[in-house]
């Protein structure tokens, strides 16, 4: 006869699993569902607004929505969503531009319901008078061109939305503008927005390629928009492709200047406007890049500093010389064909034998023989 022995489970091991087998039987037991209560009374979400606008709109504007939706039909005021949210009224209105802005919420042009409809004539669009800007180029003793604009109109958030109302090209663009710069416009952003093409009579096209411009380039400020948009309306630059073309200019400008920078080792502050002068007018010269650099080089060895203005004589010289490739311009250099390098009295503590005057004389005859 075959004896089995068992070993008795501790007895925390038996209440272990006397637990699990109870939960086990509970959770067959229980099921999870939604309420139905809720379902008796409900309203319609239309799917653009998750698709196209959940992620732009601000939590605030949502909110609003939802109340909006839920009393679909009734004519509702400011004043009775800032009741109903316990949000101040000035916050429900900027929260109420984001929908007028693209076309979901009107503000008002329906009647209310026990108003009279017979004989109701439809109300024409309103819109502003339009305001022409006052661009002014003004001189500075050190000769510094500065491009100022007129102070325009202040638009209110009223305004705004009367002329989204009556322009839905406006409601595009401030929808759109979202989305390049990632975030809901704030009033001011979305007033210069519309006051670029209210007021300054800029295409809306034009002015988000100016937006998308700026962005890319690290400039968020709406500031920095208006008064590029002064510039060019003082250049006449008002269609598509002359806002296309300019933001090419623009752009080939940028890498230019980062490129004349890092051949100067400059990287500790911008250029002046009078260094960023000198830039197109070298790359004017029709010489190869590298010709380029090696004169911002030995501007920086010989002089001890940044030197716009001695990399030019070397640049106008080569030019002149008809010095094309970089062995002929070294050895051009090496030749004698570079100005004389700075006295360094103050590195040694004498006296300069050459002053300024001369050596200012020195280089100018060197470079205009």
């Amino acid at each position: 006869m075959l004896l089995v022995c068992r070993t008795a489970p501790p007895p925390g091991a038996v209440i272990m699993n006397a637990f699990m087998l109870f939960y086990l039987e509970m959770e067959k037991i229980m099921a999870y569902q939604i309420n139905a209560g809720i379902w008796s009374s409900v309203f319609a979400v239309p799917t653009a607004i998750v698709d196209e606008h959940i992620k732009m709109c601000s939590p605030l504007s949502l909110k609003v929505l939802l109340l909006l939706l839920r009393h679909s039909g009734t004519a509702v005021d400011v004043q009775w969503l800032s009741e109903q949210l316990h949000i101040p009224p000035a916050d429900i209105s900027d929260a109420l531009s984001y929908w007028i802005g693209v076309g979901i919420v009107s503000d008002g042009a329906q009647p209310a319901v026990s108003a009279p409809t017979d004989h109701t004539e439809p109300v024409p669009p309103v819109s502003l008078p339009p305001f022409v800007p006052e661009v002014r180029t003004e001189q500075t003793l050190a000769g510094q061109k500065l491009l100022t604009i007129s102070a325009r109109p202040k638009i209110s958030r009223e305004d705004i939305a009367v002329l989204v109302q009556s322009n839905s090209s406006i409601g595009q663009l401030l929808h759109e503008a979202q989305a390049v710069l990632g975030a809901p416009l704030t009033p001011v952003e979305s007033e210069i927005l519309t006051a670029l093409c209210s007021y300054y009579d800029m295409q809306p096209e034009v002015v988000l390629m100016l937006l998308q411009y700026c962005v890319s380039t690290g400039q968020k400020s709406m500031s920095r928009v208006e008064k590029i948009a002064a510039s060019w309306l003082e250049r006449g630059i008002s269609t598509h492709e002359q806002a296309e073309q300019e933001i090419l200019r623009l752009t080939r400008d940028n890498e230019h200047e980062q490129k004349i920078k890092k051949a100067f080792g400059l990287y500790s502050r911008g250029l002046t406007p009078r260094e960023r002068e000198y830039i197109p007018q070298w790359y004017a010269l029709g010489l190869e890049e590298p010709l380029l650099f090696l004169a911002c080089e030995r501007a920086a060895e010989n002089t001890g500093k940044v030197s716009f203005a001695y990399a030019d004589k070397i640049l106008a010289s080569w030019k002149a010389k008809g010095i094309t490739t970089i062995k002929a311009a070294v050895e051009d250099l090496n030749s004698g064909g570079k100005p004389a390098p700075q006295n360094k009295s103050a590195q040694t503590g004498g006296e300069s034998s050459l002053d300024m005057d001369k050596l200012s004389g020195l280089l100018h005859g060197q470079f205009h023989d």
